[in-house]
């Protein structure tokens, strides 16, 4: 269930450079095509040995201990505890129960999440919605990425009702096209004071960087709708050889 659990700084999305504890559960019913999921499913379960330092250990009972663990990695700057993926609303029981006991120990609790499940979603501090775009995927019809767009906003806009601060992130790549993002924007504008975050695709495998030209474009369409709350996040972890 759980893949590892680690310290870091968040590396995209509005809380980019923050200091949080990453809990990383395993599986996800999509298969984006800049997703590393299917590299790390097959990685025994490991837990970092000291906050920050890169070195793991394996622990096969990471989810009897998680609170333990959670609590030793702790730093005097930590922001948030994140529940990421793969998709951890796969395995949204179990969350429940971590996030209700590390909320009583006060700590806040930050959702990473593809949002095709609205119907498992409760309450968080914080949460980050993915938004797909039709070429993040191989051989989809139009109608099933429909459904999967629709699942999404139906997501951010039951967590924004909830009192969460949720926001979405967007990837964009070298053929995507910025009118599609614009009507994100404007169907996110329409829900209420929700911040995208544009986020160029890191180059790895053979895919291409986006234009700084079209990145740029892409961000003014996108404020037309959301004024300031547009936001380009790169992931900020790779650049520095973080985790």
């Amino acid at each position: 269930m759980i893949s590892e659990v680690f310290s870091s700084i968040m590396g995209e999305g509005k809380y980019i450079g923050r200091r949080y504890i990453f809990i990383r559960f395993r599986g996800c019913p999509l298969r984006c095509v800049y997703c590393d999921e299917g590299i790390k499913e097959s990685m025994p379960s490991r837990v970092e040995r000291k906050p920050g330092s890169g070195i793991f250990q394996e622990y096969p009972y990471i989810e009897r201990d998680l609170i333990k663990i959670v609590n030793r990695l702790k730093t005097p700057d930590l922001f948030a505890v994140s529940f990421t993926g793969g998709e951890p609303l796969l395995h949204h029981k179990k969350i429940r129960e971590y996030s209700e006991e590390l909320r009583d120990l006060g700590y806040r609790t930050h959702l990473e999440s593809n949002g095709i499940y609205p119907e498992r979603l409760f309450f968080f501090d914080y949460a980050s919605i993915d938004i797909k775009l039709p070429e993040h995927f191989r051989d989809l019809e139009e109608r099933e990425y429909r459904e999967i767009y629709t699942l999404e906003l139906k997501s951010i806009e039951k967590l924004y009702s909830m009192g969460v601060d949720v926001y979405a992130k967007v990837v964009v790549m070298e053929n995507s096209i910025p009118e599609v993002v614009e009507g994100v924007a404007k169907d996110l504008s329409d829900i209420g004071d929700i911040t995208l975050c544009i986020q160029p695709v890191t180059p790895i495998r053979g895919i291409k960087a986006v234009p700084q030209e079209k990145l740029l474009e892409i961000m003014e369409l996108c404020g037309r709708h959301l004024g300031d709350r547009v936001m380009c996040t790169p992931q900020i972890h790779k650049y520095l050889g973080l985790l």
